[in-house]
C-alpha cells in the first residue's frame, strides 16, 4: 500500500515528497493566477512572465524550510499550519518581485501578486487538510472502529471530535445534544440531533461519550439514566479540573464510577466552621487507620493543627497512613500510635502526656454480621473504648470530645447499632456531669467504598463475573461520600456546645436492587433475569442477615433543629443520667471480661429499651 510504504520512508524523504507537492502546487498557482487576471494563460504577458516559476521555486525551498513549514505532523494538522502558511507564502510572494526587480525581469500588472498569494495561501490550505484528512482515514481503517455517537455540542464535544479523528478506532455517527438551536446543524459534517432520536434509531451504537464535563451532578445523573434506560452503553470525558491542571486529556475516555451518581452537588463547606477548633489545636483521632478516621485525617493535616495523634489497633491500617502521610510527619508534628482504645494506661498518657484538646472517637467494630457472631467482642470494643474516652476526657478536662455515630443507633435491631447508641448515652451522659469537657456525637449512614460498603463488594463480583448479592429487593440505604462526611464531621464539630447529636443529611436513600442494576449497565453489560436469559450478570437474593433491617433512620425522636450549616442538623435525644448509667457500664464491663453474654444482654437492654 502506497500509505505505509511512504509511512516507512525516513523524515527527510518525506519531506522532499511534500515539497515537490508544494513545487506543483506553485507552478500550477501561477498560471491560474494569469488565467484568473488575464483570461488568455498563453498571452504574451504570461509568456514575458514565465521567469517567476524557476525564481518561486527556486524561493520556496529555503523559506518552506527555514520558516519550520515541514515541522508540523500531517495527521495534526489545524489552525498552526494556516498562519504558518500565511506567513511562509507571504515571504515567497514578496520575494520573487524583488528579485524581479533586481535582474531587471520583465513585470507582469501590480495585480497579479496579491491574486498569486490568495491563490497559493488557498491551494496550500486544500492540499494539506485533504492530505491529512486521507492520511487519518486510511489510519483509521486498518482498525475496526467502534460507532459512537457524542452527547454534548458545546466546546468539549467539538475537541472530542477532532481528538478522536486523529486516533481512528472511533466512527462518530452523529451528535446528540439539548439546546434545540442547535439541532440540524452539525460539526465537521457531524450532524446534531436532540436526545429523542436515540429512541428512533435502528442501528446499533457501541457506546454514547458524554462530553458535557462542566454540568451539574444532578442534570449529569438524568442524562446518564436516560441513556441507560434506552439501552445504550456510556463513556465520557474527563472533569474541566482534570483537563485544566493536565491529568488527563479530552480523549481519555472512561467508564462511568457508580460513586459519581451517588454523588451530589457540592455544598461549600463554611470555612470557619472547617478551621474553627482545629488550627493550632492538638488533637487525637482514634481509629484513625480506618476510612472515616483516615478521611478526617487528611482534612484536618490542611488546617495547621498544632500536633495530630493517629491512634490505631490495626498494624496493616497503621503502616498505609503512615505511607499517606508520611510527607507531613515532621512538619505537621504528626504521631503515629500502635495501640487499642480498651487500653486505659494507653489513653491516660496520650492524653495526659501531649496535653490533648479535641478527640475524635472513630475507632469501632462496624460490620453487622461480624459483630453479631463475635458478641463479646463487638460489645467490649465499642462501648468500653467510649467508656475509657470519656472517663480519662473529663478527668484531664479535654475542651471537646466528638463520637462518630451510625444510623444503626437509632432503634437497634443488631449488637452493632445497641453498642453504637450506649456509647451515645454514656457521651450525652458526661457532657451533662462534667461542665468542662463537651461530648457531643455525629451520625449518619453509609460512606461510600467504606469498609464493609456493599460498592467494593459489587465491584469484585462484577470483575470476577458471578452473581450481585443482595440481600432484599426492597433493602434501602443512605449513601455519602467520605470526603463530604469528613468535612461535615469536622464542621459539626466545630458547632458543638454539648450534648447534641448531629445529624448529617444524607441525600435521598438508594435501592440497594437499584444500584446492583446501575453498576451492571455501567460496567458495560447487560442483566441477566427472566426477561434476557442471555445477560452477562444476575442477580441473587441472599435475605437479610441476622440483624439487618430494610431501611436505616438518623432520628430517634423525629424531631430535629437546623444549624448554620445546611447539611448538618442537630437533635437532643433522651438519655440516662451519669449517676444511673455508670453502675451498668460497669457490670457490662465486668460480664464481657468473664464472657457473661447473657448478662450483658442483659443490662444492655436495660440501657436501650427500644433494642429488638
Amino acid at each position: 500500500m502506497i500509505y505505509t510504504r511512504i509511512l516507512k520512508l525516513e523524515v527527510w524523504k518525506r519531506k522532499v515528497i511534500l515539497l515537490i507537492v508544494d513545487l506543483n502546487i506553485l507552478v500550477f498557482a501561477v498560471w491560474f493566477s494569469f488565467w484568473l487576471r488575464i483570461s488568455n494563460p498563453f498571452s504574451q504577458y504570461f509568456q514575458n512572465s514565465l521567469w517567476i516559476i524557476p525564481v518561486i521555486c527556486t524561493l520556496a525551498i529555503p523559506i518552506y524550510i527555514f520558516t519550520g513549514y515541514y515541522r508540523g505532523l500531517l495527521t495534526y494538522t489545524n489552525s498552526f499550519f494556516i498562519y504558518k502558511s500565511l506567513i511562509s507564502n507571504f515571504l515567497l510572494v514578496f520575494g520573487t518581485p524583488l528579485v524581479g526587480y533586481f535582474f531587471d525581469f520583465e513585470m507582469p500588472p501590480k495585480s497579479i501578486w496579491p491574486l498569486l498569494y490568495i491563490v497559493i495561501f488557498n491551494l496550500n490550505s486544500l492540499v494539506k487538510i485533504g492530505l491529512r484528512d486521507y492520511v487519518r482515514s486510511l489510519s483509521g481503517s486498518k482498525k475496526e472502529g467502534q460507532i459512537v455517537a457524542i452527547y454534548g455540542a458545546g466546546s468539549a464535544g467539538a475537541q472530542l471530535i477532532n481528538a478522536l479523528s486523529t486516533v481512528g478506532n472511533y466512527k462518530i455517527k452523529f451528535i446528540i445534544d439539548d439546546n434545540k438551536n442547535l439541532w440540524g446543524r452539525n460539526i465537521g459534517g457531524i450532524k446534531i440531533y436532540s436526545s429523542e432520536y436515540l429512541r428512533k434509531i435502528k442501528y446499533e451504537l457501541d457506546h454514547i461519550l458524554l462530553a458535557i464535563p462542566s454540568i451539574s451532578i444532578e442534570r449529569r445523573r438524568q442524562i446518564i439514566y436516560k441513556v441507560q434506560d434506552l439501552g445504550f452503553s456510556i463513556l465520557e470525558v474527563p472533569s474541566i479540573e482534570e483537563i485544566t491542571k493536565g491529568k488527563a486529556s479530552i480523549s481519555n475516555l472512561r467508564r462511568i464510577e457508580i460513586e459519581n451518581l451517588l454523588e451530589r452537588d457540592i455544598v461549600k463547606p463554611v470555612n470557619k466552621l472547617l478551621k474553627k477548633g482545629i488550627k493550632n489545636k492538638t488533637i487525637l483521632i482514634t481509629g484513625a487507620g480506618g476510612s472515616i478516621g483516615s478521611e478526617i485525617s487528611s482534612q484536618i493535616i490542611k488546617m495547621g493543627p498544632k500536633k495530630l495523634i493517629l491512634l490505631d489497633s490495626n498494624e496493616k491500617n497503621l503502616y498505609e497512613i503512615i505511607n499517606i502521610f508520611k510527607e507531613y510527619e515532621i512538619e505537621n508534628n504528626i504521631s503515629f500510635v500502635l495501640g487499642n482504645c480498651c487500653d486505659k494506661a494507653l489513653i491516660k498518657d496520650l492524653i495526659k502526656t501531649n496535653k490533648v484538646e479535641l478527640i475524635f472517637h472513630t475507632s469501632a467494630y462496624k460490620h453487622v454480621n461480624i459483630v453479631e457472631k463475635n458478641q463479646i467482642q463487638g460489645l467490649y470494643n465499642n462501648i468500653i473504648s467510649s467508656f475509657i474516652i470519656c472517663k480519662i476526657a473529663s478527668y484531664y478536662k479535654v475542651p471537646k470530645v466528638i463520637l462518630i455515630s451510625s444510623d444503626k443507633a437509632v432503634r437497634p435491631k443488631n449488637i452493632m447499632g445497641a453498642s453504637k447508641r450506649v456509647s451515645e448515652i454514656l457521651f450525652q451522659a458526661f457532657d451533662n456531669k462534667f461542665d468542662e469537657t463537651c461530648f457531643s456525637m455525629v451520625r449518619f449512614g453509609n460512606v461510600l467504598n467504606s469498609s464493609g460498603s456493599v460498592i467494593p463488594l459489587f465491584k469484585k463480583q462484577i470483575k470476577s463475573r458471578i452473581p450481585l448479592t443482595v440481600t432484599h429487593p426492597e433493602v434501602i440505604r443512605y449513601f455519602m461520600t467520605l470526603k463530604e462526611a469528613s468535612q461535615l464531621v469536622i464542621q459539626a464539630s466545630a458547632l458543638a456546645k454539648g450534648g447534641e447529636v448531629f445529624l448529617l443529611d444524607m441525600g435521598k436513600p438508594i435501592k440497594i436492587l437499584n444500584l446492583a442494576k446501575q453498576m451492571i449497565r455501567l460496567s458495560g453489560l447487560k442483566i441477566k433475569n427472566e426477561d434476557n436469559l442471555n445477560g452477562d450478570m444476575e442477580i441473587v437474593f441472599t435475605g437479610l442477615r441476622p440483624g439487618e433491617k430494610l431501611s436505616e433512620e438518623l432520628l430517634i425522636d423525629n424531631n430535629s433543629k437546623a444549624t448554620s450549616h445546611p447539611l448538618i442538623y442537630k437533635a437532643e435525644e433522651k438519655y440516662i443520667n451519669y449517676e444511673k448509667l455508670l453502675p451498668l457500664i460497669e457490670k457490662i464491663e465486668e460480664s464481657l471480661i468473664n464472657y457473661n453474654i447473657d448478662k450483658s444482654l442483659s443490662i444492655l437492654k436495660q440501657i436501650v429499651p427500644e433494642w429488638e
